[in-house]
């Protein structure tokens, strides 16, 4: 069975297929890196049925720049996402009260990148 989710664009809307006019999906590493990127950005709380589970963001990157804090959470998040084999290198960036990342992953697919 292949991981499948409903595909989003660099916006994080989902959006119809442009041949078949149905709502796009995206399947394989690509759809693992998507999981991957949705779970980094659910804070920690806001979720109402697993308030314990999220990125602990205030924590990490609002209150207290932590930049090896915000990666050992980055990197569980990761390695907790089904299909995810393993991670291959993780960067990040803080420019301008901007922070990005880069995470190259291993999944059962192949290799992929998350970006932010």
């Amino acid at each position: 069975m292949t991981i499948t989710t409903i595909a989003e664009n660099s916006n994080r809307d989902i959006y119809r297929d442009p041949v078949t006019g149905n709502l796009a999906f995206v399947s394989g590493a690509y759809a693992i890196a998507q999981l991957c990127k949705s779970r980094i950005e659910a804070q920690r709380g806001e979720m109402i049925y697993a308030a314990d589970e999220g990125m602990p963001t205030r924590a990490t990157a609002w209150d207290l720049f932590n930049p090896k804090q915000f990666e050992a959470a980055a990197r569980v998040i990761i390695l907790a996402t089904d299909g995810v084999t393993s991670i291959t290198s993780f960067n990040m960036s803080s420019l301008n009260n901007v922070l990005s990342y880069t995470a190259v992953i291993n999944t059962i697919y192949g290799t992929a990148t998350i970006t932010s």
